[in-house]
């Protein structure tokens, strides 16, 4: 009964506590935190998707993941390389923000 947004909102919480991943952990929660942050505040689609985008190319920095599947990647070939869940999530917003 919250609408898109809501649920939304209420997807990525279930996702962080079954999942166990949290904003810093190299997941795709790294572009769905500030992107439906973002969402909430602005309700403008076009920026969420540059936040997403923001919090997707963060990743390529960190050098090591604590959740998700590429904990099972080494950290030589993490770095510089945008976590593949927080890339899909910016590139889907980038392209619903152009249509």
């Amino acid at each position: 009964g919250k609408g898109w947004q809501g649920a939304l909102q209420a997807g990525l919480s279930r996702m962080m506590e079954y999942g166990g991943a949290k904003p810093g952990d190299r997941t795709m929660i790294d572009a769905l935190v500030p992107a439906l942050d973002a969402l909430s505040k602005s309700g403008n689609i076009a920026k969420a998707a540059l936040a997403a985008r923001k919090g997707a190319d963060a990743t390529a920095n960190m050098v090591r993941a604590r959740a998700g599947r590429s904990t099972y990647v080494s950290s030589e070939k993490l770095k510089g390389v945008n976590d593949p869940g927080a890339e899909a999530v910016a590139m889907l917003l980038e392209g619903l923000s152009r249509s």
